[in-house]
C-alpha cells in the first residue's frame, strides 16, 4: 500500500493475547517475534516487534518482557 495515497483509518480491534516466540538482542535493543491473537478472532503469526533501549527506558523497565507488554498496550 506504500504506493497509494495515505488513508486515515479508525482504531482497529484490541489484542486479546500474545505468545513470545523468540527474543533476539540487537545493537539498538531487541527484535521480538510474536504470535498475536486479536479480539476480532483473527491472528497475526510470526509478527516482528522492534523495541529499542530508549523504549525500555521510557517504560521505566530493564526487562524486555515488561517492555513488550507496554508496547502492546497492556498497562496495569
Amino acid at each position: 500500500m506504500s504506493e497509494l495515497e495515505p488513508i486515515e483509518y479508525e482504531t482497529g480491534t484490541a489484542i486479546r493475547d500474545y505468545d513470545i516466540i523468540q527474543i533476539t538482542q540487537t545493537e539498538n535493543g531487541y527484535e521480538v517475534l510474536l504470535d498475536v491473537n486479536l479480539d476480532s478472532g483473527y491472528s497475526l503469526a510470526r509478527t516482528k516487534l522492534d523495541i529499542t533501549h530508549e523504549d525500555l527506558q521510557g517504560y521505566e523497565t530493564n526487562e524486555i518482557e515488561e517492555g513488550i507488554k507496554y508496547a502492546l498496550g497492556f498497562f496495569s
